[in-house]
């Protein structure tokens, strides 16, 4: 037992090392500045924003420069045109060119592409807007499930600090012969079965302080803090107008339904444009700069017998030097399509956008139902955890006095053991119901200010 009394005194001074003080304020800044989710949420908002651009969305021309290298070996054999060569023809060319492809017209395709990127550049801030928000609850409360350990924590640790008093209090007075073996067995077992809460009690606050150090990214999994914010809660009164109106105007799931229903509405713009015609612009410049080497080639049949017959009257060109060319080309060209029929695709295409856009407002409407719904049932589920904190408020402090009361009575043997140890019991259910019923209610303070678009508000700007 004196080894057990010394290494619980062990487990009671373990929370009073020196330790890294947290706010919940700090806890909430390292997780939006560590946690993945929004991380990578970051990432694809970065993406969103590079491509919100009218070169993406097809306003712009394309200008592409082309350097062709051809080369090329003709062997003629045999000739049957008497005017050809006979021999090998080596022949090489470079072709620089330049060109330039414009939509100039499209369907108002570009303008609606552009509309289209920043919507879903919008999109993604709300997707980043609904990790965060969801990164801010389970910061919160995950702080505040750890505080609530190490509060109950503290609350077992009390209880096993009277159980010892009480027990080695009853042993000293067994030793001198003023209390029966029965009472320190009592004692004992009190103690004993304190230990064992005060144990499980630690391993829960220890499971507790590794999912806030998941939540805020922290490499040590196992880090310990000492916590700068008490378990408490300012007591509020909300009306349900007040909140709703809040929702539909700031929830961001909501808001992010709103703008995917708006992308939607571009959908079926951009099919409509396949209705009118397009007009493009083709325009570009090409030099061809040749050579051909026909020192391997000799004249056709008919050059030699023109030779054979009157030398003097027959021009024989020199075909000891390469012969070079160069030619330019410049063009200029304007296209006019206009899809008479494609088997009725496009009007298809605009069908099927025309339903989609539908079933986003369904979508829209039935989100708004169930948030509505949500919405009622936290608040009343709010309004109830208020009465049950208030109502354990009152039974934690009656039972601390009766408590107090009951310690001097039981030091002058007014009650038994078994009383003392009953009131003890009511104390630490009182306490432990309170500190539960404050969780509870934070819990549904944080749960209306999701639904209502308050984290954001109130904690990442």
């Amino acid at each position: 037992m004196k080894k057990l009394i010394f290494s619980l005194g062990i487990l009671c001074l373990f929370q009073a090392n020196s330790q890294e003080v947290l706010s919940l304020s700090d806890a909430i800044q390292i997780g939006l500045q560590r946690n993945y989710g929004i991380q990578i949420e970051q990432g694809n908002v970065q993406v969103a924003e590079n491509n919100n651009n009218w070169g993406e969305a097809g306003r712009w021309p394309t200008l592409t420069l082309n350097l062709n290298q051809n080369n090329s070996i003709t062997d003629n054999v045999k000739v049957a045109n008497p005017f050809s060569l006979q021999g090998q023809i080596q022949s090489n060319s470079v072709v620089p060119s330049i060109n330039l492809n414009w939509n100039i017209f499209d369907g108002f395709r570009a303008n609606m592409s552009k509309k289209r990127l920043e919507q879903l550049q919008a999109e993604t801030h709300g997707n980043a807007s609904i990790v965060i928000a969801n990164t801010l609850q389970s910061i919160i409360l995950g702080y505040y499930l750890a505080v609530l350990e190490n509060e109950r924590l503290e609350e077992f640790a009390k209880q096993l600090s009277l159980s010892r008093d009480k027990y080695q209090y009853v042993k000293i007075k067994s030793d001198l012969g003023g209390a029966v073996t029965t009472d320190v067995l009592l004692e004992e077992g009190n103690y004993l079965t304190d230990s064992i809460n005060y144990i499980n009690q630690e391993l829960a606050y220890r499971n507790a302080i590794r999912d806030l150090n998941v939540l805020l990214a922290e490499r040590t999994i196992s880090k310990q803090y000492q916590f700068a914010d008490s378990l408490n809660i300012a007591d509020e009164a909300y009306q349900i107008e007040p909140l709703r109106s809040r929702m539909l105007n700031e929830n961001v799931d909501l808001k992010k339904q709103y703008i995917t229903q708006a992308i939607l509405g571009t959908a079926t713009s951009l099919s409509r444009a396949s209705q009118y015609p397009t007009l493009t612009f083709n325009a570009g410049f090409s030099e061809n700069r040749g050579r051909n080497d026909l020192s391997r080639t000799s004249s056709g049949r008919f050059q030699q017998d023109s030779l054979s017959r009157n030398p003097s009257a027959v021009f024989i060109p020199d075909f000891t030097n390469p012969l070079s060319s160069v030619t330019d080309t410049y063009f200029a060209n304007f296209t006019l399509s206009f899809t008479l029929f494609n088997g009725g695709k496009i009007k298809r295409a605009i069908n099927n956008a025309i339903v989609n856009e539908r079933v986003g407002e369904l979508r829209v409407e039935q989100m708004e139902t169930s948030l509505d719904r949500d919405l009622h049932t936290a608040l009343d589920r709010y309004n109830s955890r208020r009465q049950l904190y208030a109502i354990n408020a009152l039974r934690e402090s009656s039972a601390r006095t009766n408590l107090e009361l009951s310690e001097e009575k039981f030091k002058n043997g007014s009650i038994n053991s078994f009383d003392y140890r009953d009131v003890q019991n009511n104390y630490l259910s009182s306490s432990i119901l309170k500190l539960q019923a404050t969780y509870n209610l934070i819990n549904s303070k944080v749960e209306l200010m999701r639904l209502t678009g308050g984290l954001i508000r109130e904690y990442s700007q």
